[in-house]
């Protein structure tokens, strides 16, 4: 895929790059309605040469900053949400995103618990690497103009795109559906090979595994292509959907098969791409943390 490619008829992937590292580039979107605006979804990560980029891909397609319409965001992480003020401040459009994604910001803000690491029994001397990172980076300076709710069909005239609620990933994650182009932008909620991390973002009071299983559920009835947050745009939605559910599934039997120990001891006997005594900080952190939410799944059911 190059910088900017037509994916559908008016509607553009841009291949943003990531600085923080991990994945090479994220995707935004560009969507065209028939009145000469742009709709922008996840427009990348902070820094100037996300906003660059975005701005270059808009004038490529022969619009200026003003036809921007509206910033949605799928979910808050910055790697999506990063640079959404900067492209606010110089298209004028209002950034959207879900009302549970928009309160989850706010708690973050306030400040969120640090991890029960001792409850999870991490050894001692293990402590201290996992306590320097955070499991629900945030989009730094992010605010909403206007939130959205399930159901929501979006102001793209010219288009039917439907917002829905797909929590599990962070609390108020949210698909895009174009329901007359068969079009799905999935965020980080469905991408065609990693397995997304669930949990990461705010409080909930509801299980992320369980949210996460019921996402998919809804979205693998839509015979849809995905246009997912990372890697390429792809076909087969249901299978992907399918795909992810099972792995989830079997994290939790295998969680099953360890009814005793700590959280500590029962991530550590797990299998984890490239082992778990190779797992970076932020990564054991996130085990341990989806260790911990499959263990009250399978209490809750």
């Amino acid at each position: 895929m190059t910088a900017l490619e037509t994916v559908a008829p008016g509607v553009h992937a841009v291949r943003v790059p990531m600085p923080a590292g991990g994945l090479p580039y994220s995707l935004a979107y560009l969507v065209e309605d028939d009145r000469g605006g742009l709709l922008v979804v996840d427009p990348g990560s902070p820094g100037e040469e996300a906003g660059r980029v975005v701005l270059a891909a808009v004038a490529a397609l022969g619009r200026r900053p003003s036809d921007v319409s509206a910033i949605v965001l799928t979910h808050l992480h910055a790697d999506h949400a990063g640079v959404a003020d900067a492209l606010r401040a110089v298209t004028g459009a209002p950034v959207l995103m879900h009302k549970r994604e928009a309160e989850a910001l706010a708690a973050i803000r306030r400040g969120l618990p640090a991890p029960d690491l001792e409850g999870w029994g991490v050894p001692a001397e293990r402590q201290p690497e996992l306590a320097a990172v955070t499991s629900a980076p945030a989009a730094p300076g992010l605010r909403a103009d206007g939130v959205l709710a399930d159901g929501d069909l979006l102001d793209v005239p010219g288009r039917r795109i439907r917002v829905l609620w797909t929590p599990g990933h962070t609390p108020g994650s949210l698909c895009l559906h174009d329901e007359d182009a068969g079009l799905v932008l999935t965020g980080d909620t469905v991408l065609p090979t990693v397995n997304p991390g669930l949990g990461l973002g705010g409080p909930t009071t509801t299980n992320p595994i369980a949210d996460y299983l019921a996402s998919l559920d809804r979205l693998g009835t839509l015979g849809a292509v995905a246009l997912p947050g990372h890697e390429h745009p792809f076909a087969g939605l249901a299978d992907r959907c399918a795909a992810l559910a099972e792995h989830h599934l079997r994290r939790s039997r295998e969680v099953a098969a360890h009814p005793g120990g700590t959280v500590w001891e029962v991530a550590s006997a797990l299998t984890w791409t490239g082992g778990w005594e190779h797992l970076p900080p932020f990564a054991r952190l996130s085990a341990l943390a989806q260790t911990a939410l499959h263990r009250d799944y399978l209490a809750a059911r």
